[in-house]
């Protein structure tokens, strides 16, 4: 645990950020989850895998060693859900070997995912600096996916539907919350980058990272704001716009 009482109130503060969010957003899930569709089931679970991290502080040692261990593989899974929630939304704006091509480097990334567990186990029991050689290399097999998949939705939206950014937030703000969580997301996961790196010196305390926790709980309101594929749920936009232009013609 962080000896510093600056490094503590920071880990402190990140790990109940995490966990506060989490919570307040699987409720929201459970209220807004529609019974037999597997999507929305996939979200919770996402959620759900993710919680466990923040709670380590709380353990005595050697106990939190474990935890931190055990919650990492747990946190792991919940990224590389995170992907396959990203891959079940785009799908339907896909080409089949688009579609084939997302999943299938998804899955060609999770050896390193089986790797980064070990690593963190050996690390926190052993010492080993095999997870300070891993770790500058998370982002580039957790962040990719799910940020094509945006880029594919921004796209569409632009290109398919006569629909603009400030239409769609005037007619669903759940959009624009997804949006801008989207946006969010990219800053924090830079962030961490620099930070994993040390490419930049942020003035943080040693060991002390709260930045992959922020972005992580930007991707998850990402996921749980709009729990639906996109196009069903641009669609929904579409024949609501259309519904309301018919209404004053009416008029």
């Amino acid at each position: 645990k962080p000896a510093n009482p600056n490094s503590l109130t920071l880990e402190a503060w990140s790990s109940g950020y995490l966990g506060g969010a989490l919570v307040i957003m699987a409720c929201i899930t459970v209220a807004n989850m529609r019974k037999g569709v597997l999507l929305h089931k996939l979200v919770l679970l996402e959620l759900f895998l993710a919680i466990w991290r923040s709670f380590w502080l709380f353990l005595p040692p050697p106990t939190y060693s474990w935890w931190l261990s055990v919650s990492g593989m747990l946190l792991d899974a919940s990224w590389s859900l995170h992907n396959v929630i990203a891959w079940m939304k785009v799908t339907p704006f896909l080409p089949k070997r688009g579609s084939q091509l997302f999943i299938g480097t998804l899955i060609l990334a999770q050896p390193f995912w089986v790797l980064e567990v070990y690593a963190n186990f050996a690390y926190f029991h052993g010492g080993s600096v095999l997870f300070l050689k891993t770790r500058p290399w998370e982002a580039l097999c957790r962040d990719p996916w799910w940020l094509f998949a945006a880029g594919v939705l921004f796209w569409k939206i632009k290109t398919q539907y006569e629909m603009s950014f400030k239409e769609i937030v005037g007619i669903s703000p759940r959009f624009g919350i997804m949006m801008l969580a989207a946006f969010l997301s990219v800053v924090f996961f830079v962030l961490d980058i620099v930070s994993a790196t040390n490419k930049l010196n942020l003035g943080l305390p040693s060991g002390i990272n709260p930045f992959w926790k922020v972005s992580s709980v930007f991707k998850c309101l990402m996921d749980c704001v709009i729990l639906d594929d996109f196009r069903t749920a641009m669609e929904r936009l579409r024949a609501y716009k259309i519904s309301h232009i018919g209404s004053f013609s009416q008029d």
